[in-house]
């Protein structure tokens, strides 16, 4: 199975077609680079991958995972790192996964266990209770 594979996939705003018809596959353990000029759709297609937006036309799997049709089950398949982070540098690294699990419609007990297991994996347990203000940019990164 791919990791992921995308077929005619297109996004249209009215008439302007920020993507078109876009076809590619990424097989499992394939290391990928999706580049190309300003404006070519990358952050689009990127974006619809990982289902922040619906594809106006085509298709698109994660990990056999259809983005339109089951974005929940993508999203358990991905991680992404955005260029500027989505943290609030007033909380806490904890209060910003907790916030984080409650608009994922994570319960209290599964927020508290993954918590504490990603604050483990990325190396910030001993700096949980921080405010991330405090934090270098690499360590915002990794949180």
């Amino acid at each position: 199975m791919n990791a992921v594979t995308v077929s005619e996939l297109s996004k249209h705003y009215g008439t302007h077609a920020a993507v078109d018809a876009v076809s590619f596959e990424v097989a499992s353990a394939e290391i990928f680079g999706f580049l190309g000029p300003n404006g070519a759709g990358k952050t689009t297609t990127i974006s619809m991958l990982s289902t922040l937006i619906k594809p106006s036309s085509g298709v698109a799997s994660i990990a056999g995972h259809d983005v339109a049709s089951d974005p929940a089950a993508v999203r358990k398949e991905i991680g992404i790192v955005f260029q500027d982070t989505t943290l609030d540098d007033r909380l806490t690294a904890r209060e910003n996964l907790v916030f984080h699990g409650q608009l994922y419609g994570m319960s209290r007990a599964e927020i508290s266990e993954r918590v504490t297991e990603i604050l483990g994996r990325v190396g910030l347990i001993d700096r949980a209770d921080d405010i991330v203000l405090t934090y270098s940019d690499g360590m915002q990164r990794r949180l």
